[in-house]
């Protein structure tokens, strides 16, 4: 049996398109609201879910990318989405920032 989240863990920076780009402004322009602008200020992964509707294999997908982006950092790990907690970096709110410009 093939290990999907792997796969489009894998995969998915590789996708081209304007829903891709969609879809990854949308959630760091939500991580970046709920940060406040502060790179110590933990935010709950389960209100991030709630808020842009994802499911758990999804979360996990671009909170992943996002922190080999360094775009985040994962403070805690555990819940039922995987991860507990997260933070924006420097970087983070610099895109997001951008985006929001």
């Amino acid at each position: 049996m093939v290990n999907t989240s792997i796969y489009n863990h894998l995969f998915l920076p590789m996708l081209i398109g304007s829903e891709f780009s969609k879809k990854y402004h949308r959630y760091l322009i939500e991580i970046g609201d709920l940060s406040n602008n502060d790179t110590i200020h933990k935010i709950s992964v389960k209100k991030l879910s709630a808020n842009l509707n994802a499911d758990r294999t999804e979360i996990k997908n671009i909170l992943s990318y996002f922190e080999e982006l360094g775009y985040i950092t994962i403070e805690t790990i555990g819940g039922p989405l995987l991860y507990g907690h997260i933070t924006i970096t420097e970087s983070g709110l610099e895109k997001y920032k951008e985006l929001t410009e």
